[in-house]
């Protein structure tokens, strides 16, 4: 599965420690496309906090100006340590702003509440999904991901944002078919065929 992001919001700040407190994910449903099959379906990140690997995050992860990695210039904070964690629902973290003059703006901007949109960069390593009945689109719940990064975007809250990435960087991806319905044939033939290409 190439890395995938969704949006939420900035939540409280504060200006001594330049830190902020937001919310990552909350699991809102999105609209996904198979980049295998060409085929949607939506997409939930579970909230379980057995289902998230947040070792990453906590190491310190990057604060990305709207998904950039192309530089250093690009990170514009940090993870704080051990503040990744899932409360009531919700995924949560502080990140805290560089000291860097380039950063300034950045930093107003959220002190002054024009930025406050918030993404995250992650992968899936396992989806269980569930046929839709009546030929409506399946859910595919993530039950084993990895956020990798947390970035601040332009856009407000937009939960049918897709692969922010042009590059696209795959790994291992389970996928678990649940429900009654009878499975189309051809399409698991061609998810199994790029997963063997992929690996």
């Amino acid at each position: 599965m190439p890395p995938l992001c969704v949006r939420a919001a900035v939540s409280s700040i504060n200006d001594e420690a330049r830190t902020v407190e937001l919310v990552f994910s909350t699991g809102a449903a999105v609209d996904r496309m198979d980049w295998w099959t060409g085929k949607r379906y939506i997409e939930k990140l579970s909230m379980d906090p057995a289902h998230v690997r947040l070792d990453r995050l906590n190491a310190g992860g990057p604060l990305l100006d709207a998904h950039s990695s192309y530089s250093i210039q690009d990170q514009i904070g940090v993870v704080e340590q051990d503040s990744a964690k899932i409360v009531k629902k919700e995924a949560r973290a502080t990140v805290r702003f560089s000291r860097r003059d380039s950063v300034e703006e950045i930093w107003q901007d959220v002190r002054d509440g024009v930025i406050k949109s918030v993404s995250v960069g992650y992968r899936v390593y396992k989806f269980e999904e569930t046929q839709g009945k009546d030929n409506a689109i399946p859910t595919r719940l993530a039950t084993d991901w990895e956020p990798f990064e947390v970035s601040l975007v332009p856009m407000p809250a937009d939960f049918g944002a897709g692969v922010r990435s042009a590059d696209v960087v795959v790994n291992p991806c389970e996928l678990i078919i649940r429900g009654d319905d009878q499975l189309d044939a051809d399409r698991m033939r061609r998810f199994r065929l790029a997963l063997a290409r992929a690996s």
